[in-house]
């Protein structure tokens, strides 16, 4: 094994921190989405990805509104930015670690909409194995987007006034 342990807490610091970096969870991967992605076009592909994930929530589903709403303040956001950028070239800069994570939880939020309609609810044990960490990502993750959101229209406002 020599500097390397595969067991205790060793290992649970590592592979927390080569996520991070294998799977593209860090700076330049936010700049890229904001500026060579949603930047280029003047977010459109953004804002036709959005559309279609608002058009997929289904409609039974009880968190159905937060969820719309999250998509809603996420295509505003998008459309602030780039109508602020142009006045300050370091906003895309500045917001991008947030947008993508406000990306990512928007993405996750419709990501459980699609498991939670496809469980057959006439399993055994079916909503007792998924019900805790829906109920996870809803009460300990997703309030993580209102703070990304806030930051990043406070930057626009500050630009745009």
């Amino acid at each position: 094994h020599g500097y390397v342990r595969e067991w205790g807490i060793e290992q649970i610091v590592r592979d927390a921190r080569v996520a991070m970096i294998y799977e593209g969870t860090n700076e330049i991967q936010a700049i890229d989405l904001l500026v060579r992605k949603v930047l280029v076009d003047g977010g459109q592909d953004m804002l036709a990805l959005l559309d279609g994930l608002q058009a997929d929530v289904p409609d039974a589903a009880d968190t159905q509104a937060q969820t719309h709403a999250r998509i809603d303040t996420l295509r505003g956001l998008t459309t602030g930015i780039v109508q602020a950028a142009p006045g300050d070239p370091a906003l895309p800069y500045r917001v991008a670690d947030d947008y993508l994570r406000a990306c990512a939880l928007v993405l996750l939020d419709w990501a459980w909409h699609r498991i939670d309609a496809g469980l057959d609810a006439s399993a055994p044990g079916t909503g007792a194995r998924w019900q805790a960490p829906a109920l996870a990502l809803r009460q300990w993750v997703l309030p993580e987007f209102e703070m990304r959101a806030g930051i990043i229209g406070r930057q626009c406002e500050a630009v745009t006034g």
